[in-house]
């Protein structure tokens, strides 16, 4: 008798044991909230992020503030929107953030209840059924607006929902107006009216006019290259537009690409007319492939590169390359057309970048072998060897004509600073010329030091970001008696090149930083001609000749009254999540 129960129990601890085993492994961790109603979810268990585990929840519809809810059968107003959708991720965050959850016959529980009627029952999502879209409409109107501000810790400033300058902090949080703090102070934009907010009328906000101004044309052609100039003395704020040259160029490749289009792209934002532009090419039958940028926190910068990811499936990042080498970025900005034409430069596919908010250039080149060579590298990215995992190629030079050669060189394999930039300036006779983004690399402080010592004329532009960055090399290089201004317009300094003796000029993706040259991936064309170096000498004086000579000395901060209209652009332009009047830089004139 004794020997049957010890055999009944052995049977039921090991059937126990069983069903803990079974019961386990359905139970997986949430990797990714992508958004409410798709979720990356480690479905084998491995403790590894997989942009092929996603769980989407296909019977599920909410709200985001571009949604057409007409669609559904009802009309919501933005703020609405914009209020509906804050609480509808907030509620999936706190429901699945760093949980487990188990998969049963493709529904998704969590805490043993079934995740999809808990945002049915919350009335803050709705499915096809009517009932659930009336529930969802009464619960709407039940909230109104009003009650509710937008506040940004940082700052401590309280906004309405409708306030631009609000929506556009990453560190906003919303609240009810009942439960706001003394310490918050109210936005100037929706709250009050301010005196200076039509400041341009006033004769006290006009800025000295130059010495000296160069007329230049936004754009050169060469054979079978254009070079765009992106000028930043156009245009007061970004917008979504596409009336430059440089934009209506790239939106014309994309209109005209018959069988492929490859890119490689840092991201985008606020481009509707490009991006638009891409999925109507995928819509006419065009093969699409393109790779991009995800940050320390598994996301692309910009909000639009995620959007675009829905649509053009056929994406690569360097997510899982992230997870282990978090400070390199996917910086390239270039297109390939039909395996025939090449697009790229400085300016990023976004309002400050292809609006001319930023001074940028862009180049596009008709060749079949540079094609070819820019194709290698984007397979290296696409196949997800990125960074210090890529490999040099051999052919890096092409010859439109006798008097025009390029040659094209990639980070961070060419090692484009010691190998190219640092001899070009060695070797350089008359004189370097370079308008550029971030300049930190202090591998570059003794050759231009001995280029100066030579009697060749250097000067640069430095952006004002950079000039308030501890690691900038511009003010060693002002006290070695070379010329650095630091630009005043509210735009960056963001062309990122190299122009010498009239023969020779830079131009690409890359800042003179290390970890340019060293981890990141960025593209950089050197063109050996004289009339197009002639033509980006005169756009650098242009911009050296709209700048006061007291910038030579001193350095404005890149949000404050001494960078022309910076105050009231509607932009973060020191990166501090602070905008305009919110800035400190902004507080007095």
């Amino acid at each position: 008798m004794k020997k049957l129960f010890s055999v009944v129990l052995i049977i039921i601890i090991l059937s126990v044991f069983i069903y803990i085993l079974n019961e386990t492994k359905n139970v997986h961790k949430v990797f990714k909230i992508k958004s409410p109603i798709e979720i990356f979810i480690d479905t084998n268990n491995n403790l590894i992020f997989d942009e092929k585990e996603p769980f989407v929840l296909v019977n599920v519809h909410y709200i985001e503030p571009d949604t057409n809810t007409s669609d559904f059968g009802f009309n919501l107003t933005s703020e609405q929107k914009f209020l509906i959708s804050y609480l509808e991720k907030q509620l999936s965050y706190n429901l699945l953030k760093e949980k487990f959850v188990t998969i049963k016959d493709n529904h998704l529980y969590v805490e043993n209840e079934s995740y999809e009627n808990k945002l049915l029952n919350s009335n803050l999502f709705f499915n096809d059924t009517p009932e659930s879209k009336n529930k969802f409409i009464n619960y709407v109107k039940s909230i109104n607006p009003d009650d509710y501000l937008i506040i940004n810790p940082r700052s401590k400033k309280y906004h309405k929902l409708s306030c631009e300058t609000g929506k556009q902090s990453k560190s906003m949080l919303i609240i009810k107006k009942d439960k706001l703090i003394d310490n918050f102070t109210p936005c100037r934009y929706c709250h009050i009216k301010p005196s200076y907010y039509l400041f341009e009328n006033k004769s006290k906000f006009k800025n000295k006019k130059p010495d000296k101004i160069y007329s230049v044309k936004n754009s050169y052609i060469k054979n079978k290259i254009k070079i765009y100039f992106l000028n930043p003395y156009l245009i007061k704020k970004p917008y979504d537009k596409c009336n430059t040259e440089a934009c209506l160029a790239l939106k014309h490749e994309i209109d005209n690409a018959k069988n492929s289009i490859d890119f490689a792209l840092y991201g985008m934002e606020k481009q509707s007319a490009i991006f638009n532009a891409l999925k109507n090419a995928k819509n006419r039958g065009v093969k699409i492939r393109w790779v991009t940028d995800y940050d320390k926190k598994n996301i692309n910068y910009y909000e639009d590169s995620i959007k675009l990811q829905k649509i053009l499936t056929d994406c690569m990042t360097d997510e899982i390359y992230e997870k282990t080498y978090k400070q390199s970025i996917m910086h390239n900005k270039f297109f390939i057309f039909d395996k025939q034409k090449v697009y790229t430069g400085s300016t990023n596919i976004t309002s400050t970048g292809l609006t001319g908010f930023n001074a940028n250039y862009s180049v596009l080149i008709d060749s079949e072998e540079l094609a070819q060579i820019y194709t290698q590298e984007f397979n290296q990215m696409y196949q997800g060897k990125f960074h210090t995992l890529k490999t040099k190629f051999n052919k890096n030079k092409i010859k439109l004509d006798d008097n025009l050669i390029i040659e094209s060189y990639f980070s961070p394999q060419d090692k484009i600073i010691t190998n190219k930039v640092i001899p070009l300036i060695l070797n350089a006779k008359k004189y370097i010329y370079i308008p550029i983004f971030y300049i930190t690399n202090y591998d570059l402080i003794e050759p231009l030091k001995i280029a100066k010592s030579k009697g060749v004329e250097i000067k640069i532009i430095n952006d004002a970001t950079n000039a308030h960055n501890k690691y900038s090399i511009h003010k060693i290089l002002r006290k070695e008696g070379i010329e650095v201004k630091t630009e005043n317009y509210a735009g960056k300094m963001h062309m990122k090149s190299i122009i010498i003796d009239d023969k020779i000029s830079l131009i690409g993706s890359m800042n003179l930083t290390k970890s340019a040259q060293n981890i990141n991936d960025e593209n950089v064309l050197i063109i050996y001609n004289k009339e197009i170096a002639q033509y980006l000498k005169q756009t650098f004086l242009y911009m050296w000749n709209n700048i006061p000579s007291k910038y030579l000395y001193i350095d404005p901060r890149a949000e404050s009254f001494e960078s022309i209209g910076s105050c009231f652009d509607g932009i973060d332009n020191d990166f501090d999540e602070k905008i305009d009047k919110e800035d400190e830089g902004c507080f007095t004139k």
